[in-house]
């Protein structure tokens, strides 16, 4: 009877020392689990506030592009529309020119090449210019071979066109070459008249 007794309380405590090693197991392994939690808890939040730095970062470089250009882009913007207005308000003067002030202009400039006109037969098409201009651009050709001096219509701005009977050459002085020559020529004196100081 005495070794049934024996044997049952052996029993007990082998069952006793299972229980507590398994409960010291489970502990362990809810302890493991938490503690891999917290880590994986930590890991995420570090990888998100590492996203997050990095984008502000590239959002603060954006920035300092977008701020860094601006004024770049304002000068541009800024001599896009000094441009256009200076060529609108020269356009505006070039056609407000009377007949006669267009006409002597050309004659002036066809003058310049009176060695290439001299001798040769042309036609002269003319549109908008004063009738003592036209006689000045008649004078220069009448030294040399027969030309004629043919108003024009159809030419699509005022001015001249000398074209040689045998096309060796071609001239054309009319608002539109004004204009380009003023740009090009007298640009800084026409800001300063038409736009004022630019500083």
């Amino acid at each position: 009877m005495e070794e049934i007794r024996g044997t049952e309380t052996l029993e007990r405590e082998i069952l006793d020392d299972a229980r507590k090693r398994a409960d010291r197991i489970l502990r362990k392994a809810e302890d493991d689990a938490k503690s891999l939690q917290t880590q994986a808890e930590q890991k995420l939040k570090e990888a998100l506030d590492a996203l997050a730095e990095e984008y502000r970062q590239k959002q603060k470089r954006a920035e300092q592009e977008t701020l860094s250009r601006l004024p770049l882009e304002k000068m541009r913007l800024d001599i896009e529309y000094r441009d256009a207005h200076l060529r609108e308000e020269t356009q505006r003067a070039v056609a407000a020119l009377s007949p006669e002030e267009l006409g002597q202009w050309c004659a002036a400039r066809l003058s310049r090449q009176a060695e290439l006109i001299k001798d040769a037969s042309v036609t002269v098409l003319v549109r908008g210019l004063g009738s003592e201009s036209i006689k000045k651009i008649k004078m220069l050709f009448s030294k040399g071979s027969p030309s004629e001096v043919v108003e024009d219509s159809s030419m699509k701005a005022r001015g001249l066109v000398v074209k040689p009977a045998d096309d060796s050459y071609h001239i054309s002085i009319t608002e539109t070459e004004l204009i380009d020559w003023l740009l090009d020529v007298k640009r800084g004196e026409l800001a300063t008249a038409l736009l004022g100081n630019s500083k």
